[in-house]
């Protein structure tokens, strides 16, 4: 399994016309429990790893390639006939092979972390003095991967998991009454919930949600599932990551264009094994270009700090996925002094009178024109809340004052879209 980012704009210091090299740093974490764990082994193993490493990594470098040992567990490479995306599959395979033949199951905590980017030639001639600096621009700019042992299964693509569990071909129903079932088991409901386009009353997005009562009311897993086993709500978030996906592919096969979005939640991709798990289903998930996924990142507290957020958006950055931010409250909206990479903000207005609301409206959508992306509430339940969003410039929202209780199972005939309100 694999965590893919790209913060490149994050460090713009070299010029356009300097020439750069491909390189990856790649490094072993948890070394020191792992010593502890195989005592007198280490050392006869640890041999074991830098020879594997050597060999695998040699075998797609090319002549003029760089193979660096920075330290115990930690090597800089360079790929002079790769691009990115090939050095990141090669540094994966690696990662796997390094994991599966020489941890196996017997440490589970065992993670290799690679990071692939650019960096200046000069820094390579030569003076191996120089691989500090290689390392620390690779920390900034690098695309990340992350390696485990469970993570070898998991990241096996939707369709070989399903093919092995059933015995037949991938079929994106499968999925979506998998994620029916999942959320019966909790005494809720799953639905496609339209995401409008305010200014012209019509919809080309449907948000995958939990929901319960007569009136419908969205409720997120992590709520859902309050007092759940942590490892039971990361599974169920990646239920409906998986049936969205599926979704996606039904709408694709009735000639017609959807995004289709998802939420995860802040806290799931604040733990380490939790976000390897649920970033590790997001990159093996089935995606296709012309319906987008949505990942809404969910309940982002008051204080959380704003490099972290452009890191987890960084993570999440795979193709055909586009990563919104839902902050669990929008009045102290904090100063965004880097730029995050998401391509929504948003919140509710739930629980807040009219002065309030009028305010954090036009905060929102200062922040996300700042921010270069679009601007999405929900809980718009009053027509009062409904023109403020209006005249604040809000492009996308849900909630009753702009259509009520209208959803999909995702089992019926694809609706036709887009959807009038």
């Amino acid at each position: 399994m694999t965590i893919a980012s790209d913060i490149a704009w994050i460090d713009q210091k070299t010029e356009a016309g300097e020439g750069q090299i491909l390189a990856t740093k790649l490094h072993v974490l948890q070394l020191e429990s792992i010593k502890v764990k195989l005592g007198d082994k280490w050392e006869r193993l640890s041999s074991l790893v830098h020879k594997l490493f050597e060999k695998s990594l040699r075998q797609v470098q090319g002549p003029a390639d760089h193979f660096l040992l920075v330290d115990e567990m930690s090597y800089i490479v360079t790929f002079h006939n790769l691009s990115v995306e090939e050095a990141n599959v090669a540094c994966v395979s690696v990662a796997r092979k390094v994991c599966e033949l020489l941890f196996g199951s017997d440490i589970d905590d065992i993670a290799v972390r690679g990071l692939v980017g650019l960096v200046p030639a000069d820094l390579l001639q030569g003076r191996a003095a120089e691989s500090g600096k290689i390392s620390d621009i690779l920390e900034r700019q690098g695309r990340e991967i992350v390696v485990t042992p469970k993570s070898i299964s998991a990241g096996r693509s939707a369709q070989e998991r399903m093919e092995v569990q059933a015995g037949a071909p991938w079929r994106p129903i499968d999925w979506i009454n998998n994620a029916h079932s999942r959320v019966a088991q909790n005494g809720t409901s799953l639905g496609f919930f339209p995401v409008w386009d305010l200014k012209n009353r019509k919809s080309a997005s449907l948000f995958l949600s939990a929901f319960s009562g007569q009136c419908k009311s969205q409720i997120d897993v992590r709520r859902a599932l309050n007092g759940a086993p942590e490892s039971q709500i990361v599974e169920t978030e990646i239920t409906l990551l998986n049936g969205a996906a599926a979704y996606a592919h039904r709408i694709h096969a009735s000639q017609k264009l959807c995004a289709v979005g998802v939420g995860v939640s802040y806290e799931t991709l604040s733990g380490f094994h939790s976000r390897i798990r649920y970033i590790g289903a997001l990159k093996a998930a089935k995606t296709i270009p012309t319906c987008p996924l949505l990942l809404r990142v969910e309940q982002i507290p008051d204080g959380t700090l704003i490099g972290r957020l452009a890191e987890i958006v960084t993570m999440l950055s795979v193709p055909n996925v586009r990563v919104t931010l839902d902050f669990e409250s929008l009045r102290c909206l904090p100063e965004f002094d880097i730029r995050l990479g998401a391509a929504g903000l948003g919140g509710s207005l739930r629980n807040c009178d009219s002065n309030t609301a009028f305010v954090m409206v036009n905060k929102l959508a200062r922040r996300a024109t700042e921010q270069r992306a679009f601007v999405f509430l929900h809980g718009i339940d009053s027509s009062e809340y409904l023109s403020l969003a209006i005249q604040g410039g809000i492009r996308f929202g849900s909630g009753r004052a702009v259509s009520v209780d209208r959803c999909y199972s995702g089992q019926e005939a694809v609706p036709e879209l887009p959807l009038q309100c």
